[in-house]
């Protein structure tokens, strides 16, 4: 079994070489390839990888795809998907490293059978933000509609990090990262818990994903961001329409959640956006109360998440700032 790790490079001089160190030191046996794809950064961080790679004598097949110009990490995961040539494809961030036993570990699972993904838990480093943990324990094997009951129960993590998926089971489903937004981890795990028919988890810290200042991670909230959530939402929405999923009760909590989620950032973090901000998703979505109700049925706390569908934009926006911040309240 072949293994392609995908590595995006796009201004990341100081950490790049540690990253591309912790490939070089993979205690997996069978063929593993790298692809580092050149996004056009302004620093000299392919000025290190070349010398990083330069007098490398070891196993792991490392390849350079350049781009003619920026054009985003999704587009830089794409690339090194359109030019993997493994069986199962493995996607790190340049300013992150993996554990010696990263793809050993993760591909143990799949040693006799052959699932869509496997995932595993993770170490973070540089931050106070909390940690969102893999909740699956160890050896744990999820099928069919357990895979995205489990992502709705947030028991796997959104990032795409540190997971191995099945190379023919994201072309087949024609799955790529959304170009042009940020937050594109929730679009994609979305998709991915949407088609994935096989899961299995392992419960060691594979990855080591560090948190610095400036990263995107922590960066302050901006109308970019804004708009990229309600992009994003109308993406799960109409990727659930052209999947005949929107009746399904995970896919519904799921956008629900996520709706919800992306309102009440906007109402903390910039409060003079939320009524455009909303406004734009009424225009989006239209109206889900009655679908809503029919999914939710007897389920008061859900019926309460989604009344705002129902009123008039005029009402609905002063019952979301109380809803929210009630909410916020019992966190």
């Amino acid at each position: 079994m072949k293994v392609t790790i995908i590595i995006p490079i796009y201004n990341v001089a100081p950490f790049v070489a540690d990253c591309i160190h912790s490939v070089m030191c993979q205690t997996w046996q069978e063929p593993l390839e790298c692809i580092l794809v050149d996004d056009c950064g302004t620093d000299d961080s392919m000025t290190v990888v070349e010398r990083t790679l330069q007098d490398y004598q070891g196993p792991v097949d490392f390849r350079i795809v350049r781009h003619e110009h920026n054009r985003g990490l999704s587009a830089a995961r794409n690339t090194g998907l359109d030019n993997a040539t493994g069986d199962y494809v493995y996607f790190l961030d340049s300013d992150d490293e993996i554990t010696p036993d990263c793809i050993e570990a993760l591909a143990a699972p799949i040693a006799t059978v052959s699932y869509d993904l496997t995932v595993g838990d993770y170490r973070l480093e540089g931050s106070g933000m909390q940690k969102i943990p893999l909740r699956l324990s160890d050896g744990t094997v999820l099928q069919g509609q357990e895979v995205l009951k489990a992502y709705r129960q947030q028991d796997w993590y959104v990032m795409s990090v540190n997971k191995l998926y099945r190379r023919s089971f994201l072309n087949d489903c024609r799955l790529r990262f959304r170009e042009g937004i940020l937050h594109e981890d929730e679009l994609w795990s979305f998709e991915i818990a949407c088609m994935a028919q096989s899961l299995a988890a392992v419960g060691a810290e594979t990855y080591i994903y560090k948190l610095r200042e400036g990263s995107i991670t922590v960066r302050a909230f901006s109308p970019r961001r804004a708009e990229s959530l309600n992009i994003i939402l109308k993406e799960m929405y109409d990727f659930a329409v052209s999947h005949g999923l929107r009746g399904n009760a995970d896919v519904h909590h799921i956008i629900q959640n996520f709706r919800i989620s992306c309102l009440n950032r906007v109402a903390r973090e910039a409060p003079s956006l939320f009524r455009d901000y909303y406004r734009e998703q009424r225009k989006m979505m239209g109206s889900s109360w009655s679908e809503s109700c029919r999914i939710d049925g007897c389920d008061l706390k859900k019926q309460v998440r989604d009344l705002h569908a129902l009123l008039p934009q005029s009402l609905a926006v002063p019952y979301l700032h109380l809803m929210l911040k009630y909410y916020n309240s019992k966190l």
